[in-house]
């Protein structure tokens, strides 16, 4: 018997009708492989995108902003020497001269009278700023969370991390300061302030940057720092033990000298030499070391040139007399204010 040839072979209609779900059939595989990819990719983008904003790290702030960004005090208004905490807990410091001591985390801080107290020195993994200000009549010496020794002269302010917790070791500097700083080759150390920065390794110097002087100065007594001026148009400078170097606001200027280094470190052991310097520019000195009012009266008198040694530890009208009996003046002291005048 035969068999129908109808049974055994497709038509054609149905070949055509087969290739047809075929091809469509696996189109479909494909368009829901190639979605599955897509969502994938999807889910993997979003999968690092929010990882990388969990894992971010916060970024620091600077010393600089936070200078910029604290509420501004006025340093004779606070009573006494005053320390602020990155709490912003106020602690006085009662004496003319006083102390302070970080332990080497910065979470211990030891004031002069023995009393200790407790911080959080980091948080986030931010170290947190510390304030230091010191007003006209009063000094201070504190030894920072690194071992590094600075002694702050009148009206000046400190800002600097509770513990050095970065690749540098950055302190901001108003006013004056003397820094003893502790040998670290891998953590510079550098003191900024408003025109200038300098840096280095470990070493001793004077910096001094006042509000209201129109000359910054560094003068280094050891050891070796670089000097970068805010001004751009001034090359950065390193310094070798004896120099002077200076830059003047005004005629933006950056010069350097050699000095005897005694004239400029003998304020921390309570003595003041000068060397051919006017009777303004001592009675400024004596001025925030005293915190009292002095006023020349006469231009000619107050450009006059004097030398020698005052021992600070006496009376401001006694350290005036002294100078007094050098030259043709006269003063007088009423509410707080002395008054310079030629006896001529």
């Amino acid at each position: 018997m035969k068999k129908n040839k109808s049974n055994d072979v497709l038509s054609n209609f149905e070949k055509q009708n087969l290739r047809t779900r075929i091809i469509k059939s696996a189109n479909q595989a494909k368009r829901a492989k190639r979605n599955g990819r897509i969502l994938m990719a999807a889910a993997s983008i979003v999968l690092l995108i929010s990882a990388s904003l969990f894992f971010r790290p916060k970024t620091e702030q600077s010393i600089e902003n936070f200078v910029e960004t604290s509420t501004e005090v006025d340093i004779n208004k606070v009573d006494g020497v005053t320390l602020i905490l990155g709490s912003g807990d106020n602690f006085n410091l009662e004496g003319k001269n006083t102390t302070v001591q970080y332990s080497n985390t910065g979470e211990e801080v030891e004031l002069g009278s023995g009393k200790t107290v407790n911080q959080e020195s980091i948080k986030d993994n931010k170290a947190l700023y510390n304030t230091i200000l010191v007003p006209f009549g009063k000094r201070t010496n504190l030894k920072l969370s690194d071992g590094s020794m600075v002694w702050l002269n009148s009206g000046s302010k400190l800002v600097y991390p509770a513990v050095f917790n970065g690749k540098t070791r950055e302190v901001y500097l108003e006013g004056e300061g003397i820094f003893e700083v502790s040998h670290n080759p891998q953590k510079p150390f550098k003191v900024l302030s408003s025109n200038q920065e300098v840096e280095v390794l470990g070493t001793v110097f004077n910096v001094s940057s006042y509000k209201d002087d129109n000359l910054s100065f560094t003068v280094l007594k050891s050891g070796s720092v670089k000097i970068n001026y805010s001004d751009e148009k001034i090359a950065g400078i390193k310094i070798k033990p004896g120099t002077f170097a200076s830059y003047n606001a005004v005629s933006k200027e950056a010069t350097t000298k050699t000095v005897d280094i005694n004239d400029y470190f003998s304020w921390r052991d309570g003595f003041l030499n000068f060397k051919k310097d006017s009777l303004k520019h001592i009675m400024t000195k004596l001025s925030r070391y005293y915190n009292v009012q002095i006023i020349i009266e006469n231009e000619d008198l107050a450009s006059q040139t004097f030398s020698g040694n005052l021992d600070l530890k006496e009376n401001v009208s006694k350290v005036i007399g002294l100078i007094g009996e050098t030259s043709n003046f006269e003063f007088s002291s009423e509410n707080g204010k002395i008054t310079i005048i030629n006896s001529n």
